[in-house]
């Protein structure tokens, strides 16, 4: 299908977005326990990404479903099971009371997140190099008629 290859690389996009979501999350954590940002500052710059993040993620977990793909679907289930979960108990936000009470806590909670997406990442990346994105650069090398020619091809592409 033609529209296969770019339906992966709008997967990329929207994970490459999560992926840096998380990787802001865990920093303004990780300023907040060396102490280069005050508490305020820190939640409210946690607590103004956390709501962007869990639409993106299901968004990413719907697109999946519409299109089929059921084992990816799953796989990302759980984490939208539980962003979901979080969101109804309102526990989604960042308290600037008590972040130095749970700060360990969501650092392992964000860099978890952030191991899954990684791993959502290379499967991504595996699925556009089986997809077909290469083939069009691969049929430079092979030849229908018995003879290779490289400079045609490469002229047509």
């Amino acid at each position: 299908m033609a529209w296969e290859p770019i339906l992966w690389l709008i997967f990329l996009a929207i994970n490459i977005s999560l992926i840096s979501l998380i990787i802001y999350q865990i920093v303004c954590l990780t300023d907040l326990e060396a102490d280069y940002m005050n508490p305020y500052e820190s939640s409210s710059r946690i607590n103004s990404v956390v709501l962007k993040e869990y639409i993106i993620h299901g968004a990413f977990c719907i697109l999946f479903l519409i299109t089929g793909r059921w084992f990816i679907f799953l796989l990302t289930l759980l984490p939208a099971y539980y962003n979901v979960r979080k969101f109804l108990r309102r526990q989604h936000l960042i308290d600037v009371t008590e972040v130095f009470r749970f700060i360990e806590s969501e650092k392992k909670i964000r860099i978890f997140k952030l191991g899954f997406y990684l791993v959502l990442f290379v499967l991504v990346l595996v699925r556009i190099s089986n997809g077909g994105t290469h083939s069009t650069l691969l049929s430079v090398f092979r030849s229908t008629d018995g003879d290779f020619d490289i400079q045609s091809s490469v002229l047509e592409f």
